[in-house]
Protein backbone atom coordinates (compact mmCIF):
# COMPACT_ATOMS: atom_id res chain seq x y z
CA UNK A 1 0.00 0.00 0.00
CA UNK A 2 2.93 2.29 0.89
CA UNK A 3 4.53 1.40 -2.46
CA UNK A 4 0.86 2.49 -4.55
CA UNK A 5 0.89 5.78 -2.51
CA UNK A 6 4.15 6.84 -3.52
CA UNK A 7 3.56 5.89 -6.83
CA UNK A 8 -0.07 8.21 -6.97
CA UNK A 9 2.11 11.06 -4.98
CA UNK A 10 5.11 11.44 -7.78
CA UNK A 11 2.25 11.27 -10.77
CA UNK A 12 0.62 14.39 -8.81
CA UNK A 13 4.04 16.50 -8.37
CA UNK A 14 5.17 15.64 -11.82
CA UNK A 15 5.93 19.37 -13.42
CA UNK A 16 3.79 20.43 -15.31
CA UNK A 17 2.24 24.29 -16.86
CA UNK A 18 -0.76 25.84 -16.05
CA UNK A 19 -1.60 28.87 -17.92
CA UNK A 20 -5.51 30.49 -18.92
CA UNK A 21 -7.07 28.02 -21.16
CA UNK A 22 -8.89 29.17 -24.34
CA UNK A 23 -12.34 28.23 -24.23
CA UNK A 24 -14.02 26.60 -27.46
CA UNK A 25 -16.60 29.46 -28.99
CA UNK A 26 -19.55 28.45 -30.25
CA UNK A 27 -22.10 30.89 -32.16
CA UNK A 28 -25.57 30.37 -32.22
CA UNK A 29 -27.97 32.50 -34.29
CA UNK A 30 -31.82 31.07 -33.06
CA UNK A 31 -35.32 32.34 -33.24
CA UNK A 32 -37.72 32.53 -29.97
CA UNK A 33 -40.56 29.56 -31.19
CA UNK A 34 -38.40 27.79 -33.27
CA UNK A 35 -38.42 24.30 -32.64
CA UNK A 36 -35.09 23.47 -33.69
CA UNK A 37 -33.13 25.86 -32.65
CA UNK A 38 -34.62 24.88 -28.96
CA UNK A 39 -33.25 21.37 -29.75
CA UNK A 40 -30.25 22.53 -30.37
CA UNK A 41 -30.31 25.36 -27.18
CA UNK A 42 -30.82 21.95 -25.05
CA UNK A 43 -27.95 19.90 -26.45
CA UNK A 44 -25.10 22.96 -26.12
CA UNK A 45 -26.51 22.93 -22.53
CA UNK A 46 -25.77 19.37 -22.24
CA UNK A 47 -22.47 20.09 -23.49
CA UNK A 48 -21.96 22.83 -21.85
CA UNK A 49 -22.33 21.01 -18.00
CA UNK A 50 -20.05 18.46 -19.77
CA UNK A 51 -17.33 20.84 -20.50
CA UNK A 52 -17.72 23.23 -18.37
CA UNK A 53 -15.07 25.86 -18.55
CA UNK A 54 -14.55 24.44 -21.94
CA UNK A 55 -16.91 26.07 -23.98
CA UNK A 56 -18.14 28.79 -24.16
CA UNK A 57 -21.78 29.55 -25.98
CA UNK A 58 -22.89 32.47 -27.06
CA UNK A 59 -26.22 33.16 -28.75
CA UNK A 60 -28.27 35.83 -30.74
CA UNK A 61 -31.85 35.82 -30.80
CA UNK A 62 -32.83 37.12 -34.49
CA UNK A 63 -36.34 37.80 -35.25
CA UNK A 64 -37.26 39.76 -31.68
CA UNK A 65 -33.90 41.68 -31.89
CA UNK A 66 -33.16 43.47 -35.35
CA UNK A 67 -29.68 44.66 -34.36
CA UNK A 68 -28.39 40.76 -34.15
CA UNK A 69 -30.52 39.68 -37.60
CA UNK A 70 -27.88 42.40 -38.90
CA UNK A 71 -25.02 40.89 -37.43
CA UNK A 72 -26.10 37.61 -38.70
CA UNK A 73 -26.28 39.00 -42.28
CA UNK A 74 -23.03 40.57 -41.63
CA UNK A 75 -21.39 37.30 -40.93
CA UNK A 76 -22.89 35.95 -43.56
CA UNK A 77 -21.61 37.83 -45.93
CA UNK A 78 -17.85 37.85 -44.63
CA UNK A 79 -18.23 33.80 -45.10
CA UNK A 80 -20.13 34.10 -48.19
CA UNK A 81 -22.97 31.80 -46.67
CA UNK A 82 -26.08 31.84 -49.00
CA UNK A 83 -28.57 30.12 -46.98
CA UNK A 84 -31.25 32.40 -44.69
CA UNK A 85 -32.52 29.53 -42.49
CA UNK A 86 -31.67 29.27 -38.43
CA UNK A 87 -30.29 27.85 -36.04
CA UNK A 88 -26.79 28.77 -37.94
CA UNK A 89 -23.81 27.95 -35.65
CA UNK A 90 -20.36 28.88 -35.98
CA UNK A 91 -17.82 27.23 -34.58
CA UNK A 92 -14.16 28.48 -35.80
CA UNK A 93 -13.93 28.22 -39.43
CA UNK A 94 -16.91 25.77 -39.48
CA UNK A 95 -20.42 27.22 -39.80
CA UNK A 96 -23.68 24.46 -39.61
CA UNK A 97 -27.25 25.72 -41.19
CA UNK A 98 -30.08 23.94 -39.22
CA UNK A 99 -30.17 21.36 -36.84
CA UNK A 100 -30.49 17.49 -36.87
CA UNK A 101 -28.58 14.24 -35.44
CA UNK A 102 -26.14 14.30 -38.12
CA UNK A 103 -25.46 18.39 -37.40
CA UNK A 104 -25.38 17.67 -33.65
CA UNK A 105 -23.16 14.79 -34.32
CA UNK A 106 -20.71 17.13 -36.31
CA UNK A 107 -21.09 20.11 -33.32
CA UNK A 108 -19.79 17.52 -30.85
CA UNK A 109 -16.93 16.57 -32.89
CA UNK A 110 -15.77 20.01 -34.06
CA UNK A 111 -15.96 21.07 -30.36
CA UNK A 112 -13.58 18.47 -29.58
CA UNK A 113 -11.17 19.68 -32.47
CA UNK A 114 -11.16 22.78 -31.71
CA UNK A 115 -9.95 21.96 -28.26
CA UNK A 116 -6.39 20.68 -29.87
CA UNK A 117 -5.97 23.19 -31.53
CA UNK A 118 -7.44 26.81 -30.70
CA UNK A 119 -9.22 28.62 -33.33
CA UNK A 120 -10.92 32.40 -33.83
CA UNK A 121 -14.30 33.59 -33.30
CA UNK A 122 -15.48 34.90 -36.26
CA UNK A 123 -18.14 36.80 -34.99
CA UNK A 124 -15.93 39.09 -32.62
CA UNK A 125 -14.17 39.79 -35.98
CA UNK A 126 -16.97 40.79 -37.64
CA UNK A 127 -18.16 42.72 -34.79
CA UNK A 128 -15.40 44.48 -34.75
CA UNK A 129 -14.87 44.90 -38.10
CA UNK A 130 -11.63 43.36 -38.38
CA UNK A 131 -11.53 40.91 -42.10
CA UNK A 132 -11.98 37.03 -41.14
CA UNK A 133 -8.77 34.88 -42.42
CA UNK A 134 -8.99 32.75 -45.08
CA UNK A 135 -7.35 29.94 -42.74
CA UNK A 136 -8.78 30.63 -39.44
CA UNK A 137 -6.49 28.16 -37.16
CA UNK A 138 -3.80 29.33 -34.90
CA UNK A 139 -1.27 27.10 -33.98
CA UNK A 140 -1.40 27.91 -30.76
CA UNK A 141 -0.08 24.80 -27.69
CA UNK A 142 -3.84 23.20 -26.45
CA UNK A 143 -5.17 24.42 -23.22
CA UNK A 144 -7.90 22.13 -21.23
CA UNK A 145 -9.52 23.36 -18.32
CA UNK A 146 -9.59 20.21 -15.76
CA UNK A 147 -10.94 19.70 -12.69
CA UNK A 148 -8.43 19.73 -10.16
CA UNK A 149 -5.90 21.19 -12.40
CA UNK A 150 -7.48 23.85 -13.79
CA UNK A 151 -6.40 25.29 -17.13
CA UNK A 152 -3.60 23.53 -18.15
CA UNK A 153 -1.08 23.47 -20.83
CA UNK A 154 -1.74 19.83 -22.27
CA UNK A 155 2.07 19.61 -24.22
CA UNK A 156 3.74 20.03 -20.79
CA UNK A 157 1.81 17.90 -18.96
CA UNK A 158 2.06 14.18 -17.55
CA UNK A 159 -0.30 12.05 -18.77
CA UNK A 160 0.31 10.16 -15.92
CA UNK A 161 -1.15 13.69 -13.65
CA UNK A 162 -3.89 14.38 -16.27
CA UNK A 163 -5.06 10.51 -16.01
CA UNK A 164 -4.65 10.02 -11.84
CA UNK A 165 -5.93 13.99 -10.98
CA UNK A 166 -8.84 13.98 -13.30
CA UNK A 167 -10.15 10.03 -11.96
CA UNK A 168 -10.35 11.89 -8.34
CA UNK A 169 -11.83 14.79 -9.67
CA UNK A 170 -14.69 12.64 -11.72
CA UNK A 171 -15.03 10.59 -8.72
CA UNK A 172 -16.02 13.26 -5.96
CA UNK A 173 -17.99 15.03 -8.98
CA UNK A 174 -19.90 11.80 -10.20
CA UNK A 175 -19.87 10.30 -7.03
CA UNK A 176 -21.55 13.52 -6.01
CA UNK A 177 -23.59 14.91 -2.70
CA UNK A 178 -26.87 13.18 -4.20
CA UNK A 179 -25.23 9.96 -4.61
CA UNK A 180 -24.14 9.64 -0.90
CA UNK A 181 -27.35 11.07 0.43
CA UNK A 182 -29.01 7.62 -1.62
CA UNK A 183 -26.14 5.56 -0.65
CA UNK A 184 -26.46 7.16 3.13
CA UNK A 185 -29.94 6.70 3.58
CA UNK A 186 -30.14 2.64 2.26
CA UNK A 187 -26.60 2.19 4.80
CA UNK A 188 -28.40 3.82 7.83
CA UNK A 189 -31.21 0.78 7.53
CA UNK A 190 -28.68 -1.81 7.94
CA UNK A 191 -27.64 -2.42 11.09
CA UNK A 192 -24.59 -4.70 10.36
CA UNK A 193 -21.22 -2.99 9.63
CA UNK A 194 -20.29 -5.86 6.68
CA UNK A 195 -23.59 -5.88 4.84
CA UNK A 196 -23.46 -1.77 4.42
CA UNK A 197 -20.14 -1.96 3.32
CA UNK A 198 -21.24 -4.69 0.77
CA UNK A 199 -23.89 -2.58 -0.65
CA UNK A 200 -21.49 0.82 -0.63
CA UNK A 201 -18.99 -1.15 -2.48
CA UNK A 202 -21.82 -3.16 -4.96
CA UNK A 203 -22.73 0.50 -5.44
CA UNK A 204 -19.56 2.12 -6.76
CA UNK A 205 -18.48 -1.06 -8.56
CA UNK A 206 -21.53 -1.38 -10.45
CA UNK A 207 -21.25 2.09 -11.33
CA UNK A 208 -17.29 2.68 -12.14
CA UNK A 209 -18.35 -0.04 -14.59
CA UNK A 210 -20.96 1.43 -16.09
CA UNK A 211 -19.59 4.64 -16.10
CA UNK A 212 -16.27 2.98 -17.91
CA UNK A 213 -18.17 1.38 -20.57
CA UNK A 214 -20.62 4.67 -21.28
CA UNK A 215 -17.09 6.51 -21.42
CA UNK A 216 -15.70 4.21 -23.97
CA UNK A 217 -19.01 4.06 -26.08
CA UNK A 218 -19.87 7.78 -25.87
CA UNK A 219 -23.71 7.18 -25.02
CA UNK A 220 -25.75 10.09 -24.93
CA UNK A 221 -29.21 10.80 -23.47
CA UNK A 222 -31.76 13.07 -24.81
CA UNK A 223 -33.11 15.80 -22.11
CA UNK A 224 -36.53 13.64 -21.75
CA UNK A 225 -34.87 10.99 -21.60
CA UNK A 226 -32.95 12.02 -18.99
CA UNK A 227 -35.78 13.49 -16.51
CA UNK A 228 -37.79 9.75 -17.26
CA UNK A 229 -34.71 8.59 -15.80
CA UNK A 230 -34.82 10.91 -12.68
CA UNK A 231 -38.15 9.85 -12.16
CA UNK A 232 -37.91 6.29 -11.93
CA UNK A 233 -34.53 6.69 -9.80
CA UNK A 234 -36.83 9.02 -7.36
CA UNK A 235 -39.62 6.22 -7.39
CA UNK A 236 -37.38 3.99 -6.02
CA UNK A 237 -35.95 6.19 -3.56
CA UNK A 238 -39.53 7.00 -2.11
CA UNK A 239 -40.35 3.58 -2.09
CA UNK A 240 -37.37 2.86 0.22
CA UNK A 241 -38.14 5.57 2.20
CA UNK A 242 -41.49 4.14 2.39
CA UNK A 243 -40.26 1.00 3.70
CA UNK A 244 -37.73 2.44 6.64
CA UNK A 245 -40.01 4.77 7.96
CA UNK A 246 -42.89 2.11 8.33
CA UNK A 247 -40.18 -0.15 10.07
CA UNK A 248 -40.02 2.91 12.37
CA UNK A 249 -42.86 3.61 12.69
CA UNK A 250 -45.37 0.90 12.37
CA UNK A 251 -47.93 2.07 10.05
CA UNK A 252 -50.75 -0.46 9.78
CA UNK A 253 -51.68 -1.02 6.00
CA UNK A 254 -53.93 -3.50 4.70
CA UNK A 255 -52.36 -7.22 3.91
CA UNK A 256 -52.71 -6.97 0.22
CA UNK A 257 -51.49 -3.77 -0.27
CA UNK A 258 -48.10 -2.82 -2.71
CA UNK A 259 -46.56 -1.61 0.66
CA UNK A 260 -47.65 -4.28 2.60
CA UNK A 261 -45.73 -6.75 -0.23
CA UNK A 262 -42.88 -4.61 -0.28
CA UNK A 263 -42.45 -4.89 3.47
CA UNK A 264 -42.84 -8.65 3.83
CA UNK A 265 -39.89 -9.22 0.39
CA UNK A 266 -37.88 -7.25 2.20
CA UNK A 267 -38.37 -8.94 5.27
CA UNK A 268 -37.19 -12.20 4.19
CA UNK A 269 -34.82 -11.16 1.48
CA UNK A 270 -33.73 -7.87 2.42
CA UNK A 271 -30.03 -8.04 1.35
CA UNK A 272 -30.81 -9.54 -1.56
CA UNK A 273 -33.36 -6.63 -2.41
CA UNK A 274 -31.63 -4.42 -1.51
CA UNK A 275 -28.21 -5.60 -3.59
CA UNK A 276 -31.11 -5.42 -6.86
CA UNK A 277 -32.48 -1.85 -5.98
CA UNK A 278 -28.68 -0.64 -5.75
CA UNK A 279 -27.43 -2.41 -9.51
CA UNK A 280 -30.27 -0.81 -10.70
CA UNK A 281 -30.02 2.71 -9.04
CA UNK A 282 -26.26 2.73 -9.80
CA UNK A 283 -26.24 1.96 -13.68
CA UNK A 284 -29.37 4.77 -14.63
CA UNK A 285 -28.09 7.58 -11.64
CA UNK A 286 -24.18 6.65 -13.43
CA UNK A 287 -25.74 7.61 -16.65
CA UNK A 288 -28.05 10.15 -15.79
CA UNK A 289 -24.70 12.31 -13.86
CA UNK A 290 -22.65 11.65 -17.18
CA UNK A 291 -24.65 12.99 -19.41
CA UNK A 292 -25.44 16.10 -16.64
CA UNK A 293 -22.38 16.75 -14.45
CA UNK A 294 -19.09 18.12 -16.13
CA UNK A 295 -17.00 14.46 -16.18
CA UNK A 296 -13.37 14.10 -17.84
CA UNK A 297 -13.30 10.80 -19.91
CA UNK A 298 -13.42 12.89 -22.80
CA UNK A 299 -11.08 15.60 -22.14
CA UNK A 300 -8.56 12.86 -20.76
CA UNK A 301 -8.83 10.95 -24.55
CA UNK A 302 -8.23 14.13 -26.22
CA UNK A 303 -5.47 15.07 -24.18
CA UNK A 304 -3.81 11.79 -24.92
CA UNK A 305 -4.68 12.36 -28.32
CA UNK A 306 -2.85 16.02 -28.39
CA UNK A 307 -0.01 14.50 -26.94
CA UNK A 308 0.03 12.02 -29.47
CA UNK A 309 0.04 9.01 -26.94
CA UNK A 310 0.28 5.90 -29.45
CA UNK A 311 -1.60 3.39 -26.89
CA UNK A 312 -3.83 5.44 -24.17
CA UNK A 313 -5.53 1.88 -22.92
CA UNK A 314 -3.02 2.36 -19.37
CA UNK A 315 -3.44 6.04 -18.78
CA UNK A 316 -7.39 5.82 -19.33
CA UNK A 317 -6.69 2.45 -17.22
CA UNK A 318 -5.21 4.68 -14.71
CA UNK A 319 -7.68 7.37 -14.66
CA UNK A 320 -11.25 4.89 -14.13
CA UNK A 321 -8.76 3.43 -11.76
CA UNK A 322 -8.33 6.56 -9.60
CA UNK A 323 -12.33 7.38 -10.07
CA UNK A 324 -13.05 3.47 -8.19
CA UNK A 325 -10.41 3.79 -5.19
CA UNK A 326 -11.56 7.49 -4.71
CA UNK A 327 -15.22 6.22 -5.01
CA UNK A 328 -14.86 3.39 -2.51
CA UNK A 329 -12.97 5.60 -0.42
CA UNK A 330 -15.95 7.93 0.05
CA UNK A 331 -18.17 5.00 0.68
CA UNK A 332 -16.00 4.23 3.32
CA UNK A 333 -16.36 7.56 5.11
CA UNK A 334 -20.07 7.75 4.55
CA UNK A 335 -20.09 4.46 6.10
CA UNK A 336 -17.78 5.53 9.37
CA UNK A 337 -20.03 8.48 9.65
CA UNK A 338 -23.57 6.84 9.90
CA UNK A 339 -21.38 3.70 12.34
CA UNK A 340 -20.28 6.53 14.68
CA UNK A 341 -22.77 9.36 15.01
CA UNK A 342 -26.24 7.83 13.98
CA UNK A 343 -26.25 4.09 14.49
CA UNK A 344 -24.08 3.97 17.90
CA UNK A 345 -26.19 6.23 19.03
CA UNK A 346 -29.80 5.78 18.16
CA UNK A 347 -30.07 2.02 16.81
CA UNK A 348 -33.04 0.57 17.70
CA UNK A 349 -34.85 4.08 17.82
CA UNK A 350 -34.61 6.54 15.35
CA UNK A 351 -32.13 5.27 12.57
CA UNK A 352 -34.41 4.03 10.51
CA UNK A 353 -36.82 7.09 10.37
CA UNK A 354 -33.86 9.18 9.71
CA UNK A 355 -32.85 6.90 6.48
CA UNK A 356 -36.44 7.06 5.37
CA UNK A 357 -36.34 10.98 5.76
CA UNK A 358 -32.89 11.08 3.49
CA UNK A 359 -34.59 8.74 1.02
CA UNK A 360 -37.58 11.20 0.77
CA UNK A 361 -35.41 14.54 0.84
CA UNK A 362 -33.10 12.75 -1.95
CA UNK A 363 -35.97 11.44 -4.29
CA UNK A 364 -37.24 15.34 -3.78
CA UNK A 365 -33.75 16.93 -5.09
CA UNK A 366 -33.36 14.93 -8.11
CA UNK A 367 -36.92 14.78 -9.27
CA UNK A 368 -37.48 18.74 -8.73
CA UNK A 369 -34.17 20.25 -8.10
CA UNK A 370 -31.35 17.73 -9.52
CA UNK A 371 -28.76 20.64 -10.32
CA UNK A 372 -28.31 21.41 -6.39
CA UNK A 373 -26.19 18.13 -5.71
CA UNK A 374 -24.50 17.51 -9.55
CA UNK A 375 -21.43 19.44 -8.91
CA UNK A 376 -20.54 21.20 -12.57
CA UNK A 377 -18.21 24.02 -12.63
Amino acid sequence: MKKILLILTLCLIIPFTKVNAKAVDVTLFYGNGCPFCAKEQKFLDVLQQQLGQNLNVETYEVWEHKENDELLTQVRTSLNNQDTGIPFTIIGNKTYDGFNENIEKEIKNTIIDNLKQNNVNIVNLVQEGKPVPTNTNLNTNPTIHFTLLGDTDVKETSPATIATTEGIGDAINLGSLWIILFLAGIMLAIYNNKKRLILGGIFIITSSITYMIISLTNVTFTINQTIFIRSFIGIIAIIIAAISIDAHIKISVPKKSILQILQEMFGKKQMFMYAIAIIITSIITTFTLVNQAQSSPLLVKTALEIQNITNPTLYMFLYFLMYLLTSLILVGVVNVIIKELIIENTIGTYNRLIAGIIMLIAAAILIYMPSVFMMVS
